[in-house]
């Protein structure tokens, strides 16, 4: 069979830099049928400019402003022809093989509806902090099923994304992934995590969001899924138990009113909003999900875990 057309996609907020050092180690593949689309996502340091001027094959997708993670990724998707769209962040590069890899295991599976790659801090050679909530307790040398993934680096083919829909962008930041890999489990489609499949990220110093925002917008967005997918006996657990663990690790980080409360307000406000999006998911789908996460994710940590996470 022929190579599937790979689009990578690659969402930029004012960081040109970034980018202009992420696409040469995407020229260097070593797998040949690709595009590369490129979304400046209401950036201003002239990063719409510099593509054109250097890399005029590259398809570039100019927002007005900035729509978030979730929403500059959708952009991308708009544009991309590829049978496998390969989302990868401005300040992280591929490895040689990590198209051919990634492509391999489509080929391999039909029911595989999205990659999830190793992300390896390319400062410390190790495996990567955000690539880690999902597989904490996962040993990341070998491959398993996942119940979400690191959109640092990773690929859902374009079937997928039509059958389980694109990126929530109410999000706008922060669980995106865990929201849209939780559709594709009920669409019937699986995640792996492939450690052959290598991202090395940067981490680039010009950090969107950081600390009391971040975690305030991570713990919004999880009470946003649990209200719109969780079926209610997953409901009833999880709300309580993450409303409970959040307001004591708020206490004890002496940020209530900054995280926590903030939060929980604003879950609260939504909440209109939140109960015409409700669509739980299938019981099948729900204790497949759940036993993903006491397998590997948030659901096999402890209390020291959980009251040391940062999002």
């Amino acid at each position: 069979m022929p190579d599937p057309l790979v689009s990578v996609v690659i969402v930029s907020w004012n960081r040109k830099n970034d980018v202009l050092e992420t696409l040469p180690s995407i020229l260097e593949q070593d797998y040949s049928n690709y595009e590369i689309v490129v979304v400046d996502n209401g950036s201003s340091d002239g990063l719409g400019e510099a593509i054109r001027a250097l890399y005029p094959a590259v398809k570039l997708v100019t927002l007005n402003n900035n729509t978030g993670a979730a929403g500059g990724r959708n952009a991308g998707i708009e544009q991309a022809s590829g049978e496998i769209i390969f989302f990868l962040d401005s300040d992280a590069s591929l490895q040689a093989d990590t198209l051919t890899q990634t492509v391999r295991q489509f080929q391999l599976d039909p029911k595989l509806g999205a990659v999830a790659c190793k992300v390896v801090n390319s400062h410390t050679g190790q495996v990567d902090e955000i690539g880690r909530f999902f597989s904490h307790r996962a040993d990341p040398n070998q491959e398993f099923l996942s119940f979400s993934f690191c959109a640092a680096g990773c690929a859902i083919s374009a079937e997928t994304l039509q059958k389980a829909g694109h990126f929530w962008d109410f999000m706008f930041f922060i669980r995106e992934e865990e929201e849209l890999g939780l559709r594709i489990w009920e669409a019937g489609y699986k995640i792996l995590y492939y450690p052959e499949a290598i991202v090395y990220h940067r981490e680039s110093p010009q950090t969107r969001v950081r600390g009391y925002q971040r975690e305030y917008l991570d713990l919004r967005n999880c009470f946003y899924i649990y209200l719109v997918h969780y079926p209610w006996w997953m409901l009833s657990r999880f709300l309580l138990v993450k409303t409970s663990i959040a307001l004591l690790r708020s206490v004890r980080r002496r940020n209530l009113r900054r995280t926590a409360l903030p939060a929980i307000s604003e879950v609260v406000r939504q909440l209109p909003y939140l109960w015409q999006q409700r669509r739980p998911m299938s019981d099948q789908a729900a204790q497949c999900y759940f036993n993903l996460q006491r397998h590997h994710g948030p659901l096999s940590w402890n209390l020291i875990d959980w009251l040391k996470y940062k999002a």
